[in-house]
């Protein structure tokens, strides 16, 4: 099998999957696959699972490879399509836990656009790490289980040991004023 070209593989596959072809290609792309994921998520976790969510893509679609390019360049736009859509899903998901914390409407929807045109621009993550030193390492923490990781204000409580929800309802709260403070500060604010 080592000798036999990618576009080959793929064929054979695609004509008729046999176990060895099917791990001659995983060896092939995993660890391609794994850093092209990792490029996107800075997780390693997140790059494992979203690995093998594109292999399942890739042995699914393998019949569709037209070979009007190099089948490394269609495992790549696949690669990238997938790692895009998983970030979109999540970035979503974060605006939308920022616009709302336990019914407190204190963010408003010039915020929205705010924190949306950040994440466009790519300086959210720049943000975040100015957050970090302003900000006290347990706000911070809370700031990103309930933002981006989106546990619950009671899973919050758990996680960094508050003695009651108040505790950590409080520190989000100081954490997402401290955040705002920072994007006027910086001049990211839209007026």
């Amino acid at each position: 099998m080592n000798a036999v070209s990618d576009e080959d593989l793929s064929a054979l596959i695609a004509g008729a999957a046999t176990e060895a072809a099917c791990s001659e290609l995983f060896r092939r792309y995993n660890q391609k696959i794994y850093l092209w994921c990792f490029n996107y998520t800075h997780d390693t976790e997140d790059a494992v699972d979203l690995t093998q969510d594109i292999f399942v893509k890739i042995f699914r679609n393998i019949g569709q490879f037209a070979g009007l390019s190099r089948f490394s360049t269609w495992v790549y736009q696949i690669t990238r399509n997938h790692c895009l859509g998983e970030l979109s899903k999540k970035r979503n998901q974060w605006r939308k836990r920022l616009v709302s914390l336990e019914g407190d409407d204190s963010l408003q929807p010039a915020d929205e656009r705010t924190i949306g045109a950040l994440d466009a621009e790519g300086d959210l993550d720049r943000i975040m790490a100015v957050a970090g030193e302003k900000m006290k390492s347990d706000e911070l923490d809370a700031f990103v289980l309930h933002y981006r990781e989106g546990l619950t204000v009671k899973e919050i409580t758990q996680t960094l040991g508050c003695e009651n929800i108040t505790g950590a309802r409080t520190l989000i709260q100081n954490a997402r004023r401290k955040f705002r403070q920072i994007i006027e500060e910086k001049g990211f604010r839209d007026e």
